[in-house]
């Protein structure tokens, strides 16, 4: 991977301490990682890829296909995704659901129902002061 950090690096010409500047990472970070006494961490190289987005993940990490994105695939990466309520109601349209199987529900026994509470009715309202005094509101019959 230190191999293909120097690649971005000379793709880009950059010195480690611009890539160290341009990722926002301590140049001492860069240096280790270049002179092999460590290896990158993954808040380095997610700030890489962050950073230079044209750079193919999978070449960074596994060194597999090309060091710059197609143009096909950054496109791609770039569309937004649909809400995934919409996808879902797509994939419904594709493959319509089977009709659901019709069975016997059994009724629950009948519950005797309790007499209603009798109506209540406002007997009279009190507001208290701060002062420790009070009024008293009666309803009109």
């Amino acid at each position: 991977m230190v191999e293909r950090i120097r690649q971005i690096m000379e793709h880009k010409g950059l010195t480690s301490t611009q890539l160290a500047d341009s990722i926002e990472v301590p140049r001492a970070i860069v240096s280790h990682i270049l002179s092999g006494r460590n290896k990158p961490s993954l808040d380095v190289i997610l700030k890489i890829v962050s950073t230079y987005r044209d750079v193919d993940r999978n070449w960074l990490l596994l060194g597999e296909g090309s060091m710059l994105m197609s143009l096909a695939s950054a496109v791609k990466e770039k569309e937004p995704q649909p809400p995934v309520a919409e996808r879902a109601s797509a994939v419904q349209e594709e493959a319509p659901m089977p009709a659901p199987s019709v069975e016997k529900v059994q009724e629950a026994p009948s519950v005797e129902k309790k007499p209603a509470a009798p109506e209540r009715s406002i007997e009279q309202v009190m507001i208290f002061y701060s002062d420790k005094s009070f009024t008293t509101y009666r309803p009109s019959s």
